[in-house]
């Protein structure tokens, strides 16, 4: 869909702000580009809807070499949005919203049904087309952006640091909003950011950038197991190992073969089912956890000769399936356990996550 081939910007100046980058971005990918400021990303992302010129190599859009089309009829397949939104305040959300639609010929009695369209697809009530910008809030504001951007339904979406100037729960809500309007609409999305939280929580994959050059393009899992790269390594930290845990389910990390155990359940049959595990977890007759139970407390037996409430232990708190690995951990390190029991949505036991599974997960991740 997007592809750039030994592409250089030179300035008159001679400074070279972006040096051979070659890329080649699939259909329906989001990719970001990351690194510190100055590195080049910007202008990058810029070069493909060409409101930056290349001085060297090619740029193609769709097959198309960019250098060959008309740069605004270019820009108005495009989808675009930057960090300061760019709403033009005169006008009310719906002329927005349909800006470009109303300059390239869009049936004009189809306009306002487009732009509730748009409105429905980013989270806003329609009663909002009446608006001016400064009667919205930012994060309003820059959902009418990506609405904006969405409403000629172009192919390709171009977004520059578009999160960067909100607040962090703000921030946060609309990377899970756009995270899931990907996931229906398939866009491809080129993405710049300076934050690699950021670069790892919305992109499949990773472009890293430092001074002009493409260092390297990977799955996020690739840039934290195993990077040699001094740059990237340093770039990414030690928080980067948690930040690439936010892409890992429960679901995806649970360990393999822990025995479940019920109450009431004879012993015999019990320690059976421990098999190489020294302890097992415990449900009730809902299928909830109810503790833990030892092998040596099952050999010691019970007076009835089953499972029983008596000899339970206590287990940490349990954690969804659909909960990252991310809060997993962190839930693990302010409880003290190194490992919790896993419920699905309807309080059912599963079995357990552990800290251990992080790094199994995450090794398989790199190498699938």
């Amino acid at each position: 869909m997007v592809r750039m081939e030994n592409v250089s910007k030179v300035y008159p100046s001679g400074q070279k702000a972006v040096d051979s980058v070659t890329l080649s971005i699939p259909k329906g990918e989001t990719l970001v580009l990351v690194g510190p400021s100055g590195c080049g990303k910007t202008t990058t992302l810029k070069m493909i809807n060409q409101l930056i010129k290349h001085t060297e190599g090619k740029i193609y859009v769709g097959g198309q070499d960019v250098s060959t089309v008309n740069p605004v009829q270019l820009r108005r397949q495009i989808g675009y949005v930057i960090q300061q939104i760019g709403l033009l305040p005169h006008l009310n959300i719906m002329n927005n919203i349909t800006f470009v639609l109303q300059i390239t010929g869009y049936p004009k009695s189809e306009l306002l049904s487009r732009a509730e369209e748009m409105l429905k697809v980013v989270g806003l009530p329609a009663s909002y087309l009446t608006r001016h910008p400064r009667q919205l809030s930012g994060g309003e504001q820059q959902r009418v952006g990506v609405a904006r951007a969405l409403a000629a339904d172009p192919e390709i979406i171009l977004m520059d640091e578009p999160f960067g100037a909100l607040d962090p729960i703000t921030r946060e809500q609309l990377q899970k909003e756009m995270i899931d309007l990907q996931s229906k609409l398939h866009k491809t999305i080129v993405f710049v950011t300076h934050d690699i939280q950021e670069a790892f929580k919305v992109g499949s994959r990773v472009g890293v950038m430092r001074q002009g050059r493409l260092v390297k393009v990977a799955r996020p899992m690739d840039l934290v197991i195993n990077e040699e790269d001094e740059f990237i390594k340093n770039f990414v930290g030690t928080k980067g190992v948690l930040d690439a845990l936010e892409l890992v389910t429960v679901a995806e990390a649970m360990e393999e073969g822990c025995p479940l155990l019920s109450l009431g359940q004879s012993l015999e049959a019990a320690v059976i089912s421990l098999g190489d595990w020294d302890y097992a977890l415990v449900m009730n007759e809902r299928k909830s956890c109810v503790g833990k139970v030892s092998r040596s407390r099952l050999l010691e037996g019970s007076r009835r000769g089953v499972v029983e409430v008596e000899m339970l232990e206590e287990t940490g708190p349990v954690v969804p399936v659909d909960y990252t690995m991310k809060r997993a951990v962190e839930l693990m390190v302010l409880t003290g356990w190194s490992w919790l029991p896993v419920v699905d949505k309807g309080e059912v036991l599963r079995g357990i996550v552990a800290i251990e599974s992080c790094s199994k997960i995450m090794q398989a991740g790199c190498q699938g």
